[in-house]
């Protein structure tokens, strides 16, 4: 897209990170500031990314949701980790056949040969316990699963669902509709 256009179409095909979030979170305030009545759409092939960008995309699509535009996403390919959390934010959530879904605790990458004190290491932990919550919270409330289940079923490994297991997932499932024909 040229700097400057806007669309009621986004993609997200990439980690999310900063860059995406940039591109995505302006195209969406731009878009809760416009006339536009038409539902947006976000088209989401994601491996998952950044906590802090993810929060950034879901509290946008959130903002847009709570003054009544409708955005919709469209899971393409994998949604997986952080990207899962994103797509609770939506109005409805839509899957291709074959896309695959990735839950799991978050992670964080720590240097190989960094020192830490023994404080600062129940520091961080505690601060990864913290955003995990938050993180599993997103899903578990939109999904409508309790919070503990989640994360017994996400702990120590990758939770991967295809999209019939993700519609059945918890009362709400991770997505609303499977399906096989573009629903724009």
């Amino acid at each position: 897209r040229t700097p400057g256009t806007y669309s009621k179409y986004n993609s997200i095909d990439d980690k999310i990170d900063d860059s995406s979030y940039h591109i995505i979170t302006l195209n969406l305030l731009y878009m809760a500031s416009s006339s536009i009545s038409s539902p947006i759409w976000i088209v989401l092939n994601s491996p998952g990314g950044d906590v802090a960008q993810g929060f950034g995309m879901y509290d946008a699509i959130r903002m847009l949701v709570s003054k009544g535009k409708t955005v919709n996403i469209l899971g393409m390919g994998h949604v997986a980790s952080m990207a899962t959390a994103v797509m609770q934010a939506a109005t409805r959530r839509f899957s291709t056949p074959h896309t695959q879904f990735l839950i799991h605790q978050v992670r964080q990458g720590i240097g190989f040969f960094e020192m830490e004190e023994v404080n600062a290491g129940r520091e961080r932990v505690e601060e990864m316990e913290r955003l995990n919550n938050i993180v599993m919270g997103m899903i578990a409330d939109r999904a409508g699963i309790n919070l503990a289940e989640l994360k017994e079923l996400s702990k120590k490994k990758d939770f991967w669902l295809d999209p019939v297991k993700a519609k059945d997932f918890g009362k709400n499932g991770l997505v609303d509709e499977v399906i096989t024909e573009l629903p724009f």
